[in-house]
């Protein structure tokens, strides 16, 4: 059973204990079913269609102003950082920069998130 199969099985227990509705349930198992039927290069390929675009961005320009408002880098490095991100994202695909251990790290904290669920 992978990650996603987990993540999956949680959500059909959460709606058994009446922890979120049969709808919520449906949708996320939905997706999680779904995920877990794709290997990586499926993954990269989803990335690369832009569909999440929008969203890795945010969470760069998010990190970047985090560190721009305590202090640990100024507007000039947050603007190259931010520059630079755009062209990688732009220029690269997600296959080229992802690695083995970032495929291994994402299985493993899948894991850590169901068995969190799990005690709660």
């Amino acid at each position: 059973m992978n990650g996603f199969e987990l993540m999956s099985e949680s959500y059909r227990k959460a709606a058994e204990q009446g922890k979120i509705t049969r709808a919520t349930a449906d949708k996320k198992c939905r997706i999680y079913d779904f995920l877990a039927t794709c290997d990586d290069e499926d993954i990269c390929s989803m990335f690369d269609s832009s569909a999440f675009n929008e969203i890795a961005r945010s969470y760069m320009r998010l990190a970047v102003k985090e560190l721009a408002d305590e202090g640990t880098i100024d507007e000039e490095q947050a603007k190259a950082v931010r520059i630079r991100y755009r062209r990688l994202f732009d220029e690269i695909q997600a296959h080229e920069v992802i690695s083995p251990q970032d495929l291994q790290d994402k299985e493993d904290i899948i894991i850590q998130i169901c068995e969190k669920k799990k005690s709660i």
